[in-house]
Parts: C-alpha cells; sequence; structure tokens
C-alpha cells in the first residue's frame, strides 16, 4: 500500500469508470453484477492511468508493468486505502446518518461550516460502501473538516463505513419508515442507524442530538451536545425562516419537517465557532437542487419537486406540508411508488392513501404497482407506471395549479415535468 499511496500523492485522485478517466489518475478496477473493471484495466492505461489496481488476472494485461497492482479484492482495497489516507490527514470528520434528511443537513452545514473552514463533503448520492471510500480519497491536506454521509438499509453497514471513515463527531438525523426491507421493521433501522452512535461512543467522540428525539437521547453515546435554544421559526410565501440571536432569515426550505436541519446546521456551527451571521448567511445561500425539495414556477404551474427518495415518514411530512401552501389555487397531488419496504409495503401504500383522505385531497394521481390494490375514492387516478400518468397528462390540461410531485427515485417522476 505505501508505494501505491506515495503514487495517490502525485495523481489527479481516483476514478473507478474507465469511460471517464483522466491522465494522471488512479483507476481501481471494481466488480458489480453487470460488468468487471478488470477488463477495462488495459484500456485506463492507455488513457493515461498513473497505475491500476486490479484483482483478476487478465490476458491483455502486462502484471510485470509497474504501474500496475494486483491485488486480493479491489473493493477491500479501495476501502482500506482510504481509511489509510484518512489517517494520515487525521483531522475532523462529521459523520451523518439518518432514514430522511441526509443529504439536506450535509449541504447546509457544508454551507455552514466552509464560512470558517476549509470543508469537503460527500457529493451528490456517494454514501454506501464504494461512495464513501471516494468521498475520504477527496480528502486534500488543506481541508480542515470533511463531512460524511452515509447510507444504510440494513444491520451492519452504518458500522462499515464508521470503520472506514472514522468520525470524530456524529449526527442522525431521524429514525423513520425507511429500507424497512433490508432492515426488517423499525426497530432494526433504530439498531442499524445507531451504529453511529455506538462507534462514536466507543471511541470518546461526539454526538449532537436533538433533545425532543426521545430515540436518539435513549441511544446516543455520553458524549453529546444538545441542540441549542432561542431559535425560532416562521414561515412566509410557504418558505422556513428562522431567527436566532440578532439574525432573521428567509431559508429556500419548506416544511416544519426541515426545522431539525436547520437547527442542526445551527448547533453544529455554534459549536465550531462560526459567527451566527455566517452561520444564517450559510443556511439562506443552501438551495435545494438534482429533484430534491425543489418549488419552482414552469410556465403553466407552480411545482414542488422531490423525486430524489421518498418513504413513508417522509412523504407524510412533506404532503401535510403542501396541504397548507397556495391555498389560493387549485393543487394537484402526484405520488410515486415508495421502494424497499418490502412486506410492510401493501400496509404502508394503503395508509398513506388515509392519509390524502385525511387531509381531504380531491385531485390525487397515484403512480407505481403498489398503490394498483389500494382502496380509493373513485376520482383519486392510479397508474401503473409514469409512462401510463406522461400519457394522461398530455390530455389533461393542468395550469395556473400547485403540483405537488414526490415519489422514490425508480420512477424518475421529473419526466412528468413537460406537461406541467
Amino acid at each position: 500500500m505505501k508505494s501505491l499511496y506515495e503514487r495517490f500523492d502525485q495523481s489527479k485522485g481516483i476514478c473507478t469508470d474507465s469511460r471517464k478517466m483522466r491522465s494522471g489518475q488512479i483507476f481501481f478496477a471494481l466488480k458489480g453484477d453487470n460488468f468487471n473493471g478488470n477488463h477495462f484495466a488495459n484500456e485506463a492505461l492507455k488513457n493515461g492511468a498513473s497505475a491500476v489496481v486490479v484483482d483478476e488476472i487478465i490476458e491483455a494485461l502486462d502484471y510485470d508493468n509497474r504501474n500496475v497492482f494486483l491485488v486480493e479484492n479491489v473493493l477491500t482495497y479501495l476501502q482500506n486505502f482510504s481509511t489509510h489516507h484518512r489517517k494520515k490527514w487525521g483531522k475532523t470528520i462529521i459523520g451523518l446518518t439518518g432514514s430522511n434528511g441526509k443529504t439536506t443537513v450535509k449541504e447546509l452545514l457544508f454551507n455552514v461550516l466552509n464560512q470558517g473552514y476549509s470543508t469537503h463533503a460527500t457529493e451528490g448520492n456517494y454514501n454506501n460502501h464504494i461512495g464513501v471510500p471516494l468521498t475520504l480519497l477527496g480528502i486534500r491536506n488543506s481541508h480542515d473538516i470533511v463531512i460524511v454521509e452515509m447510507g444504510a438499509n440494513h444491520i451492519g453497514e452504518i458500522k462499515t463505513l464508521c470503520e472506514i471513515t472514522l468520525p470524530t463527531y456524529g449526527y442522525i438525523t431521524n429514525f423513520g419508515l425507511a429500507h424497512l426491507e433490508g432492515f426488517g421493521g423499525i426497530e432494526g433501522v433504530i439498531k442499524g442507524k445507531s451504529e453511529l452512535y455506538d462507534h462514536l461512543g466507543k471511541h470518546d467522540s461526539i454526538s449532537f442530538i436533538n433533545p425532543n428525539d426521545s430515540i436518539a437521547m435513549k441511544n446516543c453515546n455520553p458524549q453529546n451536545v444538545h441542540f441549542i435554544d432561542g431559535v425560532n421559526f416562521f414561515y412566509e410565501f410557504g418558505f422556513l425562516g428562522v431567527s436566532f440571536g440578532a439574525e432573521r432569515i428567509l431559508t429556500h426550505l419548506t416544511g416544519s419537517y426541515q426545522e431539525d436541519n436547520v437547527l442542526a446546521a445551527i448547533t453544529i456551527g455554534r459549536h465550531f465557532k462560526i459567527d451566527d451571521k455566517k452561520i444564517a448567511e450559510g443556511v439562506a445561500n443552501y438551495i435545494p437542487q438534482n429533484n430534491r425539495g425543489q418549488i419552482f414556477e414552469t410556465d403553466k404551474n407552480t411545482v414542488f419537486l422531490d423525486a430524489y427518495n421518498a418513504n413513508p415518514t417522509s412523504m407524510e411530512a412533506s404532503l401535510r406540508n403542501a396541504a397548507n401552501l397556495y391555498k389560493k389555487i387549485p393543487h394537484v397531488y402526484i405520488a410515486g411508488g415508495l421502494l424497499e419496504l418490502g412486506e410492510h409495503s401493501k400496509l404502508h401504500h394503503q395508509k398513506m392513501v388515509g392519509v390524502f383522505q385525511e387531509l381531504k385531497i380531491k385531485n390525487a394521481w397515484f403512480i407505481g404497482k403498489h398503490f394498483q390494490n389500494c382502496q380509493m375514492p373513485p376520482n383519486y387516478h392510479k397508474f401503473e407506471d409514469t409512462s401510463h400518468a406522461l400519457q394522461a397528462l398530455k390530455k389533461k390540461e393542468i395550469h395556473k395549479s400547485f403540483v405537488w410531485i414526490k415519489g422514490s427515485r425508480g420512477f424518475a417522476l421529473e419526466t412528468l415535468l413537460d406537461e406541467l
């Protein structure tokens, strides 16, 4: 590892996709169900890779080449390599996990901490057993703080990611009804997410805790920092506002479910001695992107789009918030199915329809097979998939309305925007 690490210090970073290879990068030949990176190692060298890491002997590859590193398992080597780099760097890492809001908190924190420190954070949704090592290998000596988002869909995954990352601080956003198929139920979610607290406790590290979260309070480690007091929230034009100290700002976020995310960013910012004015600036400047809770105007309608991810907890919170927005214009609600619920799927999809009925929503569209067998009023619309819903939208003119769209990523609900 020492020899390759010396190369890494002089390289232009890491690459795991030979199609995106830049000259001077190190290529790690990962394998998946439908690909084998070992077969592209030679191509990576031809494209200027400074080194390739492989775990299979491929006929076309010259193993006497000093730029070829043959290891037992490329993925394991990548993970260990990233941990080695993290240890060499040796500064502050904040680990984030939770059922909902991880990415929002990560982006808010980045905006806040970057006001006073050189900050590096997980890009996009690189929050799994491959993405986390890639995040760590993006650390440069100039960075002061790193924010690592950790995703999981089964017990033991957060434990592994903590062993790779070695966080010195941590925050769990919440414990919700997400990935029930993998976790086996809400108790599994609590146990799996709490592995971050377990790791921090074993290493005398610090957790940030919402004292109003009874599950967090029960499972957190002794070394913890509670959310600050004296923060007040308000709403203008449907957007969340916050006042603390001498600061009063309006954010680009909607919904009371975002209050804890903002409170976490303020608390952690203050813990790291960021001035309130700079914290406020960081929070106010965060604008949701990539189909994550965005509100925007089209030529015909006002649209709320959250098509990146969804689970029963986040969908209900978003729905209840949306029902109180833009009350002077008609509302249209489009819900995509909730994935990875396993045996709990039928129950939670029916419960979700019940929330629509409770809120007296009249114009609701449901997409995906999970909603097909749900009992619902005759005025509600059901579609097998997004393409069928798109065809229906082409025939039904929707204009001067507030259109709420939320569902799991697999439904690609953003494709409906052309007709809205």
